[in-house]
């Protein structure tokens, strides 16, 4: 089944919110690990042709990270954020911030539903001070998103 036929990407009108779902042929335990695990992780965050850098990674209630994308061109592009509760096979919340936007911090939850079959529909919700903020992230993140699930799905077939 081709997978990348299920994202969805919304931001809801009078909402500060990006809502994104899509469907993968893995278990929830695998999309657990391979957003949890920073060597799995590293291997489908961001669009392809970008190097990431991970310079922290604690998956744990109150732990941090931190990563770097480059660009082909050498861009850098830095993030990090808070991991908030234990994440589990239901799902997990964190914070993110964009470097290149100091102070505009999202709050992230990410919930993982047995589809059954070895199939996982994979849901978050992205909220942000304001609806300029969010419309802002949300118009340059499409392609990054896309590609990074691809990735995923590659990368997943191979575990």
């Amino acid at each position: 089944m081709n997978t990348t036929d299920t994202l969805t990407i919304t931001a809801p009108e009078g909402t500060q919110n990006i809502e994104m779902s899509r469907e993968f042929d893995a278990t929830r335990e695998q999309l657990l690990a391979a957003h949890m695990d920073p060597e799995l992780f590293a291997k489908w965050v961001g669009p392809r042709g970008y190097e990431m850098t991970i310079t922290q990674f604690e998956p744990r209630h109150g732990g941090a990270y931190a990563f770097e994308h480059r660009n082909p061109e050498g861009n850098n592009f830095a993030f990090r954020g808070v991991f908030h509760g234990e994440p589990t096979v239901e799902g997990f919340n964190q914070t993110f911030e964009f470097l290149g936007a100091p102070g505009e911090i999202f709050f992230e939850q990410f919930w993982f539903e047995d589809l059954g079959n070895g199939r996982t529909l994979l849901r978050s919700r992205s909220t942000v001070s304001s609806v300029e903020i969010r419309d802002a992230m949300a118009k340059d993140m499409v392609s990054g998103v896309v590609e990074g699930y691809e990735k995923l799905d590659e990368l997943l077939a191979a575990l």
